[in-house]
């Protein structure tokens, strides 16, 4: 059994050592993160599994479905090469989920319209614009403080278009503390041009505030 992860492909010709093992047969079950989906093409590949498939629906991302969606099709697609059947297996806790279902029926027109019309109803690209703005000090208490402050700012202005403050999937980055917003906005010109100028007021007014000089900030205009 060979295991293929960032820590295991880490050396020097680790990663082609792997690979060379798996296909030549000295490697019988091949077991690792997603990057064993990328690229690799296994001629004596006869089963593929895919474990716990809900954890790739449950980021904190509108494009979750849409991701989860491309991986388990581009991992089943692993399996049965050369012109040889091959068999998927798919364990989740929710089979019942939608992208799950679409994925075993191999339903593209499917996930296409659902996941539009989702899009459309929640405020989300291609039908909106994002921003994404955040917020990131070393003391936690300090950046609970000035997002306070911002999301006051912010909120007063564009009301539901603000969404936020929320610690993002990786809440803390080399000693700083992460605070996320976002902000979605219809495609219209004057709308976005406003929104960025009550960002960079809003952003002004929380630095000035004494003790909050420090908090940095940082401005994505379609982060997607």
């Amino acid at each position: 059994i060979g295991r293929m992860d960032l820590e295991t492909v880490r050396g020097k010709n680790a990663h082609a050592k792997l690979i060379n093992d798996f296909e030549e047969g000295r490697l019988d079950i091949l077991v690792g993160t997603q990057m064993v989906t990328k690229g690799l093409d296994f001629e004596k590949v006869g089963v593929v599994g895919v474990l716990s498939a809900d954890q790739l629906l449950q980021f904190p991302d509108f494009r979750a479905g849409e991701r989860a969606f491309q991986l388990m099709l581009q991992v089943s697609g692993r399996a049965g090469r050369k012109h040889k059947q091959g068999k998927v297996v798919i364990q989740a806790f929710n089979t019942a989920s939608p992208v799950i279902r679409e994925v075993l029926a191999n339903d593209y027109a499917g996930f296409f319209t659902r996941e539009m019309a989702e899009r459309q109803e929640f405020k989300y690209p291609p039908y909106y614009r994002l921003i994404r703005i955040t917020l990131r000090h070393k003391k936690p208490q300090t950046l609970n403080g000035g997002a306070s402050i911002f999301e006051n700012a912010l909120k007063s202005k564009l009301g539901e278009w603000a969404i936020g403050p929320a610690i993002p999937y990786v809440g803390r980055v080399r000693g700083y503390y992460l605070l996320d917003f976002l902000i979605k906005l219809p495609r219209d010109a004057k709308k976005i041009r406003y929104a960025k100028e009550v960002a960079q007021q809003a952003i002004g007014g929380m630095q000035q505030t004494p003790g909050y000089s420090g908090v940095r900030v940082n401005v994505d205009v379609d982060p997607y």
